[in-house]
């Protein structure tokens, strides 16, 4: 099956033969997930990564029992769980358009309830002591917030000295350009960088020394597997349309893309 036969038979299209275009993530590539499934590892994920992703950005944290961590933008609350189950540490999970009594039952459930606090929380506007943190962790989410100029200085207010900020999901291996083909471009594609572009964003005033921004060594995989992970949960042709169409523009900008333009990245950075 090429791309041509996908769009023409989209969405009656034949799962066993997209397959073999859109491979798993192999569990051996991370034995440190092997007591969790692959539903667990993706439970409550709105983007390529689920607990794969978290699992690299958290390695690369110098997390210690105890630590104060500051969860912005983690949806149903899985990064946040995840951080606090495997490190011990303590996790305020801010997020924004999920609620935080629905984020409880799932912390209830997986009995952190001393050590994960759901708060609702706009990431311009935090509501924190300055310094209070030791460490902030955003993934997938921080396109919607850290792009702006002068958002590192801002959130470098609420680390502790030697805080470390950890960020990772999308990025392209190169910025945007007016020649950048359209199936590249989604509805805020523009939001989406380089790591060369989120390295110098964080450094340029000063604040932050950068440990490690670099593209993640599955980025394309962990793309790939996303949509094999949505196909096998539904059907393209039993989707709702939006979904339908998201699903079939992913699939169609993975099969284009042959530089491996789009990626995944993380991004650790000290505070100076």
């Amino acid at each position: 099956m090429d791309l041509a036969q996908i769009k023409a038979g989209y969405p009656d299209i034949d799962l066993e033969e997209l397959f073999p275009l859109f491979p798993q993530i192999s569990m051996s590539e991370y034995p440190n997930l092997s007591g969790y499934t692959r539903e667990q590892i993706y439970d409550g994920a709105l983007a390529p990564g689920g607990l794969f992703l978290a699992s690299d950005m958290a390695a690369k944290m110098e997390l210690s029992e105890g630590m104060r961590v500051l969860d912005l933008g983690p949806g149903k609350g899985a990064s946040s769980r995840f951080l606090a189950r495997e490190y011990r540490v303590s996790v305020v999970a801010g997020e924004l358009w999920n609620g935080p009594t629905e984020n409880w039952s799932r912390i209830q459930e997986d009995g952190l309830e001393d050590l994960v606090m759901p708060v609702k929380l706009d990431a311009r506007q935090l509501p924190f002591a300055e310094g209070y943190f030791d460490a902030v962790f955003s993934m997938d989410a921080f396109a919607y917030f850290m792009t702006d100029d002068l958002y590192p200085q801002y959130l470098a207010k609420f680390l502790a000295p030697g805080g470390i900020v950890c960020i990772g999901g999308h990025c392209f291996a190169s910025e945007l350009t007016p020649e950048t083909p359209k199936e590249f471009l989604w509805n805020i594609a523009h939001a989406y960088h380089s790591p060369d572009w989120w390295s110098q964003h964080f450094q340029k005033r000063g604040h932050f020394e950068i440990l490690h921004c670099q593209q993640h060594r599955l980025g394309r995989e962990l793309w790939l597997d996303e949509v094999r992970r949505l196909v096998e949960k539904c059907h393209p042709r039993d989707m709702d349309e939006g979904r339908r169409e998201d699903v079939l523009h992913s699939i169609v900008m993975l099969l284009t893309d042959k530089q491996r333009f789009v990626s995944q990245f993380i991004l650790v950075a000290r505070k100076t």
